[in-house]
């Protein structure tokens, strides 16, 4: 019996309880204090597994220790089997298509009790069910809870709803073995559940339905299978407790046994709320049919009655078993289980056939998060289709289903796409049998996706939206790409902005299309007219149609000429239907009847009203909708007839009579509020709701008593309000009307409409309350107001008037700016700074033309200056700080000012409000904004050779064979690839997974993640690969050699290699010319085409799979050339991915663009060497010898930015979202990051047709010009030990010193190579500096008092070190000077200028230090120990080892368990590889502490570092004269978990904070560790001993992105008294005052 909690013992063993008058009852029936006195003792039976025992007389024989050692056996019986949620069986590939979880009952485990026997394999679960037909894409999990009856001890306080609640935690929180979260919910969970686990189930979901956090995984529970579930109780629990209360065993009555009784009132409270909200389950019920064993009877557990809901739709069956084997089978023919199994079967194919999971079901599941963030879903579609469904009358549009061209679009089985038009005249209907459809196709099982088009909604008229949202709702439903977007969710960047033609090629052509999928899916896209660019959309989806993905799609809308044309051009077969006016006559009549039928009157006079009305409509709803409101309004039946003979029949002529009759009939005082809310209605960004509008009409119209009944009245039939309380027109119609009808009294004048709306807007951010670091407060309509703006600023009229440039100038010089910037920054809606941006920059413009016609005098030039210079501020703050701003808001109070140049508006305006002891940045020669966002080097040991850039990564190829990659977002190393020799190309795969390199005699496949190599193949001799490319679906390789032959490589088979594709013949035989050897190539993204330049021979592309030539380039230049001329040069060539051009540069400089299936090419005289073309294909960049960038728009062939600089460029590419120009120059990388390419890349719809017409060439070809000379790097800093001095040397071996009292800086010298070493003396007399060649030079001088800088440093001695410098170190004394290299330890006197002493360096990964008190004393600081030297001498004193060293050991494990990779001839072991080492020693600057940062190596050439803290004391020459070790403690993990570097101690000063809070004891003189963590923060701890576990971290502030790379983040050095050096273009910045202060978010 499974009701009740078995004894767990491996043989029958008795159970003494003490003699008691209590009897057995006979039969469930009987009342027990009936029937057989009780036996003194009982037994349960080895053949019985149950959970409500049968019990049997045994003898009186257990005592003492055999009672013990039963127990015993027991429990670890019972915990061999594992609590909380487990799985079973998981897909091996993909996301699971539904979650069969088993919930076992009162006393059992989660395998055993579905076990035969307790036998492991007769656990069916995962033996057998997971191998049957259908079930292999099922994931089976196990829950296990603690509900066992005969656990001793005190009583057990839990109940069914405890069980309820754990299970439910488990579904959301539980993690798979390999940490990963099992995002139970995602896909339909099917619940087994056995005897009182069934009751577990039914609290769970009861509980789910009303908690917020289980809500939506529960909106997935789809069935239940109880297998005998006691839904009603049973008498055999009062029983149980009464046993368990007097057992010798110290067993204690239970709660959860005390619910079971029978009509218990936990029973009855789970029934009646399960009752309630069961209606959308599917129900199975299986009840016993044996008896059970109890005592020396059978009864029993559970009857019928109690195993059975009685629900409507349940289903019911029993099993031939009894209790405890309903749920345990014998084989998988076992009549039980196959049962079991067919009602299982049965819920997965229902699940399978209505797999249409909603929009707001999946939106705050874990697996679709990522992609919701992703694909940037705010709208959900299903608001537009509740509306539009709610206004269906039942009944209606049913008329679709006898059309035959509907009927052969919806009945065809084919693979092909099939599309429907559907057209119609304005408010025939459209939109309602949309909604219809949608409805009718789900109830039919389809997976379907919609999309509505609504011309009042700016971000619902796009084909960016549309796109997005249907990627949202496909990946919802679809697991397979749910997967794929899940891992481009992790790799490319938000598509919010992105062209859509990029959103196509990467979720649609290049994942959804190449799957295979059994089913159709469906798409219903409404009012395709309302779409801003049709053609682009029609163009994108018909362009595809010889995919293998069943695809059906409708379209409505009305049937413009733009449409029509459209549809005609293309050659895919198109079904058109038009809605005729016959068509819906029965949808007209009953919504006419529906309507009339309140109206007053009998009912044959009702009965010719419906005909009146239905003849005069043709068909159109919009029209019946409007005049019935006006008849209703009539109050007699001559009324009635009169407006029945004076309504127009057309539509613009009803419109006439409505606004005539709201201007006749409206008071006065009203017209004023009527045109007020009509301006609103028709301008506004996106439709208003009440309480939007109600605070957009004050202080005017304030106090409003009922605002949906005054628009009613004041607006009349031109206005509607949706079951969302938005306010919209009635119909697109209606608002054209309104809009080009001058004269009106109603009329509104858009470009005066939104003038108005910008000032309300402007004067409501008024109103924003900010409260330090925190999110301003808001009320309706702020969000509206902070997001719309820009937007309605862009369409306002520029005059003479200059209310809005002065609204402007005083919004942008309020503090309401800033908490303008925290709002959107917490809503994630920076992209309106850039809007906003543009806005200024469009207004300005029609502006200073009005401004032309007026006298000088009265142009504002200072707002104008003001406005101006803020737009561009607003762009480079999302650009050099948006990601951190959208991480901490509130740091646009007091960090970002800070951090911008003297000269921007924001700075400015910070500057004016900031406190005296406010963070302060100095050291930069120029105060205003560059292009510049990093350059950093690439390494001196090799040369760049080539740079392209993914969504989340770029790669730069060294001359060496390394593929280095780094973040686009901080620029910092991500990962590094050795291919082992030098590179001739390389190439990633369309999902950024694979990565091949392609070398001098081997190619190479990567994993780029793992970075680990996937297999080698050998080259073929005597060619060389031009070019790389990965098939479409990533099995196979394809390249195309000098030989003039292409090959490829099948990657799926056993023995890889190159096998040529094309025959002997390679491109010769076309046109009888044969051809040299190829100079350029270029593959398309799909590896099907490839482009190739020969010398004296046109351009050619090349068809791989067919072998011959899909076109030739012939530049029009060549055309008339004689039999002798060769063809014009093609040099570098490159494709754009989204329009299939190849865009290429002649040998004379000029560019050009051609597709191959067009006999001309667009050409452009310029004089260009490099070019790439963006991956949206908006925009390409070329470059020159010159060192000169350009930009340019893809469509126009006209620059929109460009850049000089002095230096050569070796190549150049542009980031995936056009924001940003990589180039790479001598052994230098660039990241330029214009305003322009900002704005570019953050207009809607930059590359479609409507951007194409509107914004014209005029605009794109005023291009951006910027300018910039590179400082060179700098490649080494010291910080003065005593002052606030510091100097720098570069790569061009100038050494400056400079200070923070006083911008300038002094250049000491220059030598001949990269400076790579400064150190100064203690007392800063002395400074030696070491190049790259080995040479160090030691200079003493004086530095003057007044400016601070070096009035002389002659040269004392140089000294040649060779290769492998160490360390350089100054005595505390400035007598002796200390040169470590990897060979020898150096030690020199300053005085005499003599070397005393050398030896070899038997330690060279070790680090030397002064003694922290003894300055005639110097340390090493080893892996293992600490040594004590004199200075003078070298002799050691003492060695000292690390006691209590925790990473040693771990150290001497991890290389058991990880060894460092395996040294090569190609690659040696290098001495830093191979050993531990210390490789910082940092000290405290009271001398008091040592913090030593250690590592060791580790797998994939890392290494794992570790932090110990070293007592100064220890190392006293007074306490080490008999100890023989030191100890060191490792440092709280609560800060080396958040440790990036270590950057040194400071002095943290007493004054008070400018912003945030610090205690009292922080406040205190002492040391700081600063240290920058993962998020680039400067950090600190105040740094004390003991140092308590839960020390407080500190932040202060965060590097701006510009500020990021490797070469700078590693010379940022501190001063004393905390000032920050960091180095940023070769110059370097300081950071002052900010040690006191805290930021707090």
């Amino acid at each position: 019996m499974k009701m009740f909690h078995r004894f767990r013992r491996k043989k029958a063993e008795p159970l003494i309880i003490p003699t008691i008058t209590e009897t057995l009852p006979q039969s469930p029936h009987q009342q027990q204090t009936e029937g057989f006195p009780l036996p003194l003792d009982i037994h349960r039976h080895a053949t019985t597994i149950s959970n409500l025992c049968s019990y049997a007389i045994a003898p009186d024989q257990a005592k003492g220790d055999n009672v013990e050692a039963r127990r015993r056996e027991r429990s670890i019986e019972r915990h061999s089997d594992p609590l909380g949620l487990n799985v079973i069986y998981a897909p091996e590939e993909g996301i699971p298509a539904v979650d069969i979880i088993l919930v076992h009952g009162l006393g059992g485990t989660s395998q055993k009790t579905w076990s035969k026997n307790k036998d492991a394999q007769y656990f069916w679960p995962q033996k057998w069910l997971p191998s049957e037909p259908g079930f292999e894409r099922a994931r089976v999990l196990s829950f296990g809870y603690n509900a066992h009856f005969a656990s001793s001890g005190r009583e057990n306080i839990l109940n069914i709803a405890d069980f309820a609640k754990d299970l439910l935690f488990g579904m959301k929180y539980s993690l798979d073995q390999a940490s990963r979260e099992l995002a139970v919910g995602e896909a339909p969970i099917i619940f087994v559940a056995h005897s009182m686990g069934g009751l577990v189930v039914k609290k769970a979901f009861i509980l789910g339905q009303n908690d917020n956090q289980y809500q939506q995984m529960m909106a997935s529970a789809t069935a239940i299978l109880f297998l005998s579930t006691p839904h009603r109780g049973t008498n055999l629990a009062e029983l149980l407790n009464r046993i368990l209360a007097v057992s010798l065993f110290n067993h204690s009555a239970k709660s959860y046994i005390a619910e079971l009784k029978q009509n218990s009132p936990a029973l009855q409270d789970i029934n009646e709320q399960f009752r309630n909200i069961a209606s959308r389950l599917q129900i199975f019920s299986f009840f016993e049919t044996h008896q059970t064993a109890v005592g020396p009877k059978k009864m029993m557990v559970l009857e019928k009655d109690s195993s059975i809901l009685g629900y409507p739709d349940e289903v019911s069956k029993p099993l031939d078993a009894d209790h405890h084997d309903v749920c345990k089978y014998s084989s998988p023919q076992d009549p039980n289980y196959v049962s079991v199994r067919n009602a299982l079967g049965s819920i997965l194919r229902g699940v399978s056939k209505a797999d249409t999971i909603t929009h707001a079901s999946v939106t705050n599941l874990v697996g679709m998060s990522s992609i919701k963030t992703l694909l940037a879903v705010s709208n959900s579609p299903e608001d537009d289709y509740g509306f539009f469904q709610s206004r269906r009358m039942p009944g209606s549009c049913e008329w679709i289903l006898q059309r035959p061209t509907f009927l052969s679009w919806l009945k065809d089985n084919s693979n092909d796409m099939r599309i429907i038009w559907v057209h119609g005249v304005p408010g025939c209907g459209k939109s309602i049998l949309s909604a219809y459809l949608i409805e009718l196709l789900q109830n039919m099982g389809h997976s379907c996706q919609f999309f509505f088009f609504r011309f009042g909604d700016s971000a619902k008229k796009t084909v960016n939206s549309l796109l997005r949202s249907l990627a949202y709702q496909v990946a919802a439903q679809l697991p397979e790409l749910r997967a794929q977007m899940q891992q481009l969710a992790d790799d490319a960047a938000r598509l919010e902005k992105a062209e859509s033609r990029v959103i196509w090629q990467k979720v649609f052509v290049a994942r959804l299309y190449r799957m295979r999928l059994r089913k159709p899916l469906y798409w219903i896209i409404d009012a395709l007219d309302e779409c801003e660019s049709p053609q682009l959309l029609l163009r994108l989806i018909l362009s595809s149609t010889s995919t293998q993905l069943p695809l059906r799609i409708v379209f409505t809308g009305r049937n413009t000429e733009t449409l029509s044309t459209a549809f005609q051009r293309f050659e895919t077969p198109v079904l058109i239907d038009h809605v005729a006016a016959d068509d819906t006559k029965d949808d007209l009549e009953m919504y006419v009847a529906q309507e009339v039928r309140y109206m007053r009157g009998d009912q044959y006079f009702k009965t010719q009203v419906i005909q009146s009305v239905c003849a005069m409509a043709k068909g159109n709803f919009l029209w019946v909708h409007l005049v019935l409101k006006e008849i209703l309004q009539c109050h007699t039946e001559a009324a009635i007839e009169q407006a029945l003979e004076e309504l127009p029949v057309e539509l613009l002529q009803l419109y006439q009579r409505m606004e005539a009759t709201l201007s006749r009939t409206s008071r006065p005082a009203d017209r004023g509020l009527s045109k007020t809310i009509l301006t609103w209605v028709v301008c506004s960004q996106r439709a208003l709701t009440l309480e939007d509008l109600s605070e957009a009409l004050k202080p005017e119209y304030s106090h409003v008593l009922d605002l949906r009944l005054t628009i009613s009245q004041v607006c009349g039939n031109f206005v509607v309000i949706d079951n969302k309380s938005r306010v919209e027109m009635v119909h697109q119609t209606a608002r054209d009307y309104l809009v080009k009808t001058p004269g009106l009294e109603h009329s509104v004048t858009p470009c005066y409409g939104h003038q108005d709306l910008f000032m309300k807007c402007i004067s409501s951010l008024s109103s924003l309350i900010r409260k330090r670091n925190k999110r301003p407060m808001t009320k309706p309509l702020l969000d509206y107001a902070a997001t719309s703006w820009p937007y309605h600023l862009a369409h306002c009229a520029a005059s003479l008037d200059h209310s809005v440039l002065l609204a402007l100038a005083r919004f942008f010089q309020s503090p309401e700016l800033f908490a303008w910037i925290n709002l959107l920054a917490s809503t994630d809606h920076l992209r309106i700074l850039v809007d906003a941006s543009q806005s200024v920059i469009t207004y300005l413009g029609k502006k200073s033309k009005i401004d032309a016609e007026s006298s000088p005098l009265n142009h504002r030039l200072q707002e104008k200056e003001t406005v101006e210079l803020w737009a561009v501020d607003l762009v480079k703050i999302v650009g050099k700080f948006g990601a951190q701003l959208v991480k901490y808001p509130g740091s646009i109070y007091t960090l970002i000012p800070t951090f911008c140049p003297a000269t921007t508006m924001i700075s400015q305006q910070y500057r004016r409000n900031k406190g005296r002891d406010s963070i302060a940045v100095t050291g930069f020669a120029s105060q205003h904004w560059d292009d510049c966002l990093s350059k950093f080097s690439v390494g001196r040991d090799c040369q760049p050779l080539r740079i392209t850039c993914m969504d989340r990564h770029f790669v730069i190829l060294t001359s060496n064979g390394t593929l280095r990659l780094f973040d686009t977002i901080t620029n910092q190393p991500w990962q590094k690839i050795d291919h082992g020799q030098r590179v001739l190309c390389f190439k990633f795969s369309a999902s950024y997974e694979k990565c091949v390199t392609y070398g001098l005699r081997e190619t190479k496949i990567w994993l780029v993640k793992q970075k680990r190599q996937l297999r080698s193949i050998a080259n073929p001799t005597n060619a060389k690969a031009l070019d790389v490319a990965f098939s479409s679906d990533e099995s196979a390789l394809i390249s195309c050699s000098d030989d003039k032959v292409i090959r490829r490589c099948l990657l799926d088979s056993g023995n890889s290699e190159w096998a040529v594709v094309d025959g002997d013949r390679g491109f010769d035989g076309g046109d009888g010319s044969t051809y040299n050897s190829p100079r350029r190539v270029a593959f398309n993204p799909a590896g099907t085409e490839v482009a190739i330049a020969f010398r004296g021979f046109p351009l050619l592309v090349w068809d791989v799979e067919a072998a011959e030539v899909l076109g030739r380039c012939e530049r029009d230049s060549d055309r008339n050339r004689s039999k002798q001329d060769l063809y014009s040069e093609v040099g570098p060539v490159c494709w754009n991915p989204v329009t299939s051009h190849v865009l290429g540069v002649y040998k004379d400089g000029c560019i050009f663009k051609w597709h191959p299936f067009d006999s001309c090419s667009q050409e452009v005289r310029t004089v260009e060497s490099g070019i790439q073309c963006c991956p949206d294909g908006a925009l390409f960049v070329t470059s020159n010898n010159d060192g000169m960038l350009k930009v340019w728009n893809f469509q126009h062939l006209t620059v929109v930015y460009q850049l000089s600089c002095h230096s050569p460029v070796i190549d150049v590419t542009l980031s995936a979202n056009g924001r940003r120009v990589y180039d790479l120059r001598e052994s230098f990388c660039n990241v330029w990051e214009p305003n322009a390419l900002i704005r570019l890349a953050e207009a809607d719809e930059k590359f479609s047709e409507k951007s194409s017409t509107t914004a014209g060439s005029t605009q794109l070809s005023i291009a951006a010009e910027g300018s910039l000379e590179l400082s060179e790097p700098l490649t080494a800093l010291a910080v003065a030990p005593r002052t606030s001095r510091y100097c720098s040397g570069d790569g061009n071996g100038v050494v400056r010193i400079g200070g923070t009292n006083t911008e300038a800086v002094s250049q000491i010298f220059q030598g001949f190579m990269p400076v790579e070493r400064i150190v100064w003396s203690h007392n800063e007399k002395y400074l030696v500096t070491a190049d790259l060649g080995g040479r160090l030079m030691v200079r003493s001088g004086e530095l003057a008092d007044n400016a601070g800088l070096a009035a002389s440093y002659s040269l004392l001695f140089e000294a040649k070190t060779g290769n492998g410098l160490r360390q350089i170190l100054f005595s505390r004394s400035a007598e002796y000077l200390l040169i470590v290299t990897v060979s020898f330890i150096e030690l020199w006197s300053l005085k005499t200028r003599t070397m005393l002493s050398t030896k070899p360096n038997t330690s060279p990964s070790s680090r030397w230090i002064s003694h922290p008190m003894e300055g005639d004393l110097l340390v090493q600081c080893c892996f293992t120990d600490i040594r004590v030297f004199q200075w003078s001498n070298l002799f050691e004193i003492i060695c000292l080892q690390i006691e209590d060293n925790p990473y040693q050991v771990d150290v001497e494990q991890k290389a058991q368990a990880d060894p460092p990779r395996r040294p090569s001839t190609t690659f040696p072991m290098s001495p830093d590889e191979n050993q531990e080492a210390v490789d910082e020693v940092f000290v405290s600057n009271t001398g008091s502490h040592l913090v030593l940062q250690m590592s060791s190596p580790s797998a994939q050439r890392q290494r794992t570092l570790t932090y110990l803290v070293v007592d100064a004391d220890g190392l006293a020459t007074t306490s080490v004269s008999t100890a023989t070790t030191v100890i060191a403690k490792e440092l709280p993990r609560i800060i080396t978990r958040n440790i990036a570097r270590i950057v040194g101690f400071a002095t943290k000063s007493p004054r008070r904070p400018s912003y945030g809070q610090l205690s009292e004891t922080e406040l205190e003189l002492g040391n700081a560790l600063v240290f920058l963590d993962h998020d680039d923060w400067v950090c600190s701890i105040i740094f004390g001993d003991p140092l308590p576990r839960d020390t407080k971290v500190s932040r202060h502030f965060f590097l701006p992105q510009d500020w990021l790379n490797t070469d700078s983040l590693r010379l940022a050095d501190l001063s004393k008294d905390g000032r920050f050096h960091c180095p940023k273009n070769g110059e370097v910045a300081v950071v002052t005052n900010w040690l006191q202060n805290e930021f707090v978010e």
